[in-house]
């Protein structure tokens, strides 16, 4: 894969608020922007090469984002870290970035825990 591990530098630096949004992703969808500078910085040959949508399956992708370098080292960098890791585990998760540099995260199969903290709360 072209430019692999150009990205991950970037997404250790966000690690630790990536990492606070996605325990918030069981309340609510949660962004992220970043800056495009930053993505062109990594001195990655593909310009839209930061563009992706990567759903995650118990770590693991599930789809053919992961191909793509940027998703493919932010996927490596939530798995290297321990923490992220064990949370991923038993979760599907969507992470996308846009064109606008907007990184969204989802979770989308809540646990039944939170879906009755939902009830409750509405």
């Amino acid at each position: 894969m072209r430019d692999a591990g150009v990205y991950t530098q970037l997404w250790k630096k966000y690690l630790p608020v990536i990492r606070l949004l996605l325990k918030k992703t069981v309340d609510s969808d949660q962004k992220l922007q970043i800056y495009k500078h930053e993505f062109v910085s990594t001195g990655a040959k593909n310009k839209l090469g930061y563009i992706f949508n990567l759903e995650i399956v118990n770590g693991k992708a599930i789809n053919k984002s992961n191909t793509l370098a940027s998703s493919f080292d932010l996927l490596n960098v939530l798995n290297e870290n321990e923490l992220t890791a064990e949370w991923l585990k038993g979760k599907n998760v969507k992470i996308s970035v846009n064109k606008a540099c907007e990184l969204s995260l989802q979770l989308i199969n809540k646990t039944e825990e939170a879906q009755q903290l939902e009830v409750v709360n509405a």
